[in-house]
């Protein structure tokens, strides 16, 4: 179908590249024991090349506005946070203690990036990484272009 502007029906033509990512944490690497960057290594969707599994940071491909959220699942307490470039852009806590329970936690931000910024997931150590995934629970990382 044509593209027919005001019809409401249709997407416009990008104006830009397309670049999106999702990415999961591996049943095998819940409750990280490090701080630092927290690898996503099951990537879902890459359009762009961004994401790095590798490395676990998204590499800006294109300048404009992006948008990331990361949904942890939670079992005791867990804190992380979007970095951008090595400063921190937005974070989150949760913790269910003294009555450990499973729940999903999550923040997400708009964010100017130009080429070659990093942007990634920090996790601030151990006493606050009891952040996990299971085949019933998922955490996830995931950003995209905004056009």
């Amino acid at each position: 179908m044509d593209y027919v502007p005001g019809r409401g029906d249709s997407i416009s033509p990008s104006s830009g590249t397309t670049v999106a990512f999702t990415a999961k944490l591996r049943i095998h690497d819940s409750y990280p024991c490090h701080s630092g960057v927290l690898k996503f290594t099951n990537v879902l969707v890459n359009e762009g090349g961004g994401y790095s599994p590798d490395t676990g940071v998204f590499t800006c491909p294109v300048d404009g506005l992006y948008h990331f959220t990361v949904h942890v699942s939670v079992y005791g307490r867990g804190q992380c946070g979007i970095f951008k470039n090595g400063e921190k852009v937005v974070s989150l806590y949760q913790t269910s203690l003294p009555d450990k329970c499973s729940q999903v936690a999550s923040v997400s931000s708009v964010i100017k990036l130009s080429k070659e910024d990093a942007v990634w997931v920090n996790i601030w150590g151990p006493g606050r990484n009891d952040i996990f995934a299971t085949d019933d629970n998922d955490t996830v990382f995931a950003g995209f272009r905004l056009d």
